[in-house]
């Protein structure tokens, strides 16, 4: 059952990007989303600016348990994500198996380069933070866009923690149903 389920939050097991998951978490509270933290270990993980979160999952250990209790994947960013996910062949095929089964897979600041060294963003609009990071997502074949939030196919990127809040809250909305789709009046679809 959908209201049940929940988001998988892939985290660096350092240097996290801290406003990336307290403004999230913050917004899936406020909703009632349910959220559990997996990471490279388990235990407690520190961010760039001292906050501290505590990891119960590893990717390797839901790739064995499955991924049938959620219902998104959202990868936060920052310096440790750079070192630590990028490159992560077990967060690779978690993204692979959320977008196959129809999940919601999101990243934030330099995170969607993970979504595009899984091959989720091939020849697909995306966002990421201005650098090198801009390099990186053009190897992994994905188009560019300059805006704060790009979603389609139930693909989120956002291309930083300024745009954290609004990043949960199409989370949230992937919950309920689908905000890529806007119902029309008309029959033909057109708004007119």
């Amino acid at each position: 059952m959908v209201s049940n389920m929940k988001v998988l939050i892939a985290i660096p097991p350092e240097k996290f990007r801290d406003e990336e998951l307290l403004e999230p978490v913050t917004v899936f509270q406020e909703a009632g989303v349910k959220f559990e933290l997996a990471s490279t270990h388990v235990g407690v993980v520190m961010g760039v600016l001292g906050k501290k979160a505590k990891v119960n999952r590893t990717f390797e250990d839901i790739l064995l348990k499955g991924s049938d209790d959620y219902y998104a994947l959202m990868i936060i960013g920052g310096p440790g994500t750079m070192v630590h996910l990028w490159n992560n062949t077990h967060l690779h095929e978690l993204a692979r198996i959320f977008n196959s089964k129809g999940k919601v897979v999101a990243g934030i600041d330099n995170a969607p380069i993970v979504i595009a060294k899984a091959g989720l963003l091939k020849k697909k609009e995306a966002t990421v933070v201005p650098g090198q990071t801009i390099r990186e997502m053009m190897i992994d074949d994905a188009i560019i866009v300059n805006k704060p939030i790009v979603y389609m196919d139930k693909i989120i990127t956002a291309n930083g923690h300024e745009v954290a809040k609004e990043f949960a809250k199409l989370i949230v909305e992937y919950k309920s149903g689908n905000p890529e789709f806007v119902a029309t009046k008309s029959k033909a679809g057109f708004s007119f």
